[in-house]
């Protein structure tokens, strides 16, 4: 049984995907303090002008919050205007590539309240999109304890794994305490992913962009990147 666990962040990089896919299991480690101007309510799309080439962000607003608050009660702020600059943004930047993907149009007619909830539902339908099937999870549904390293070794537990398939990030903490999970039978692999070449705007390829830019470029031929 293998497992992977992480925050649900904003319109992720097609890493992420990678990592959903090649995972019997995956959950989303919901139950961690937010960080603010983090990957949880930001990332880069690709701006192309006749005289330049280079990164955007994209980001949803987000209600003040206090520095122990959970990813999973960070509220957005809707007095922001965010959908239609979303919209916006995607017209200028990519046309009307938006009316291809059907799912992503209907998460700009809902009303959201939470962060997470977006994260999540987005990052759920673009699985579908992509026919990635592993099964997925909130860590704030199972009612687990501990921090950091031990937290994502309960979640381990929990579904009894072999294997847990870390990002490259997790290293630096995980590596010391390596022997936990050891101890455990459970084997830390990470991982590793050769971003692939794809159809993109203007003459320099940009890497590790939101998955939005691989969506909008290469429409239903996306699946074959991941």
């Amino acid at each position: 049984m293998k497992i992977g666990i992480s925050q649900p962040t904003l319109f992720p990089w097609i890493g992420f995907f990678n990592i959903i896919k090649n995972c019997d299991i995956f959950v989303f480690l919901d139950n961690v303090k937010f960080e603010k101007s983090s990957w949880q309510m930001r990332n880069k799309l690709k701006s192309v002008s006749k005289t330049n080439e280079s990164e955007l962000w994209i980001r949803i607003p987000t209600k003040s919050v206090k520095s122990n608050t959970l990813i999973k009660d960070v509220l957005i702020d809707n007095q922001q205007n965010w959908k239609h600059k979303h919209v916006n943004t995607f017209i200028i930047h990519y046309g009307d590539a938006l009316n291809e993907i059907e799912f992503l149009q209907k998460m700009y007619e809902k009303k959201w309240e939470k962060l997470v909830n977006f994260n999540i539902e987005f990052i759920q339908d673009c699985c579908k999109f992509l026919d990635i099937s592993t099964k997925m999870l909130r860590a704030s549904d199972l009612l687990l304890e501990g921090k950091k390293s031990e937290l994502v070794l309960n979640i381990c537990k929990k579904f009894s794994a072999t294997e847990y398939l870390a990002n490259s990030g997790s290293k630096i903490y995980l590596e010391n305490d390596k022997s936990i999970f050891e101890k455990e039978n459970i084997k830390i692999s990470y991982h590793e992913f050769k971003h692939p070449m794809y159809k993109q705007k203007g003459h320099r390829f940009i890497e590790k962009l939101s998955i939005l830019d691989l969506l909008f470029n290469e429409k239903y031929n996306a699946k074959v990147f991941i």
